[in-house]
């Protein structure tokens, strides 16, 4: 990946309900040169800050609640509660079937990325959309980029425009001279292809897991954390051979991470309380972000005192009930 363009004036709005995926994405905009991002946890959120804020570009998660990213791209391009109407979207999605892309694309957004996300397939989309943006359209039934992004010879008598072809935009940022995609530049220079990834290299990842589904066993090895991007997670723990439950993961909540940082193996079962997605961590990955991303390791922090205090609280109501109940029996 090459880096060829200024992206330090650039203001990014990033919205996902995800802290971790937020965190990851700013890390990635950081090492492209970008220097002014802003955040918001839900589509809602997001809309809100578009009132006050200017901002340049908008990476938007497909899949949040209660207002996903179509419906947020829907409410800016209506222009009824933002001016910045014509701002740059880039989707980021964990669905890529054929429909949701067409349903993106009608609701206006310029890019659609599909999970897991690289750092390479993150800047392409940023670029092209700074770089080379579309003609942007205001009509009766649509508003957004123009959504013929190849121009075809068209049938005789097959034309549906009555109007000429909009003009190009010009790029939103500076491009330096003779600035060409790395793909074209190769083939210029007749160099050899970018090298792939080392071996072993890992990203993160999503997983779909059915209602009773187990996502792994107490005693297994700790490779990777998980982050609950819709549904619920039970963790269990078997006592006497009957599982106990110990406490319910929810949407946005993180489980797997403590065997993962200390490597010892899982003191406790997880399995999906009803049909889930996780956003899969692997230990390589978290580690690298970790080394990038010092802010990510005061969230896994809080994450990790959180669950102390839960615990330490549940203790204490524990040994409460056991006392009134010895009491009561008078023990």
């Amino acid at each position: 990946m090459i880096v060829d363009i200024d992206l330090s004036a650039v203001t990014v709005l990033i919205i996902d309900d995800s802290r971790y995926a937020r965190s990851f994405i700013k890390s990635a905009l950081f090492s492209f040169g970008v220097r002014n991002v802003a955040e918001a946890g839900d589509g809602a959120a997001g809309v809100l800050l578009l009132r006050d804020q200017k901002v340049d570009l908008v990476l938007v998660d497909h899949d949040m609640e209660p207002m996903d990213g179509v419906a947020f791209t829907r409410i800016l391009r209506a222009g009824e509660e933002v001016t910045c109407v014509d701002v740059p979207i880039v989707m980021i999605s964990g669905m890529a079937e054929m429909e949701k892309v067409i349903e993106a694309r009608n609701a206006g957004v310029n890019e659609f990325l599909v999970k897991p996300v690289s750092a390479d397939s993150l800047f392409r989309r940023v670029r092209n959309a700074l770089v080379n943006p579309r003609p942007f359209v205001r009509s009766a039934d649509y508003v957004g980029p123009c959504r013929r992004t190849v121009d075809r010879v068209v049938p005789e008598g097959m034309e549906r425009r009555v109007n000429a072809p909009l003009p190009k935009p010009p790029p939103l940022v500076d491009v330096p001279p003779g600035s060409v995609q790395p793909t074209l530049r190769r083939v210029l220079k007749k160099e050899e292809p970018a090298p792939a990834k080392p071996e072993g290299a890992v990203k993160t990842s999503r997983k779909h897991f059915k209602a009773g589904e187990a996502i792994f066993s107490e005693g297994d090895g700790g490779d990777e954390a998980y982050v609950v991007e819709k549904g619920r997670i039970l963790i269990v723990k078997e006592v006497g051979g009957a599982k106990v439950p110990l406490g319910e993961i929810g949407a946005n909540g993180v489980f797997g991470e403590m065997a993962l940082i200390d490597d010892h193996p899982r003191m406790a079962a997880a399995e999906a309380a009803e049909d889930s997605v996780c956003l899969v961590i692997p230990k390589a990955a978290l580690k690298a972000q970790f080394n990038r991303t010092p802010d990510l390791v005061i969230l896994v922090v809080e994450t990790l005192l959180h669950d102390i205090r839960k615990m330490g609280r549940e203790l204490v109501e524990a040994r409460a009930k056991i006392k009134a109940k010895r009491e009561a029996a008078g023990v």
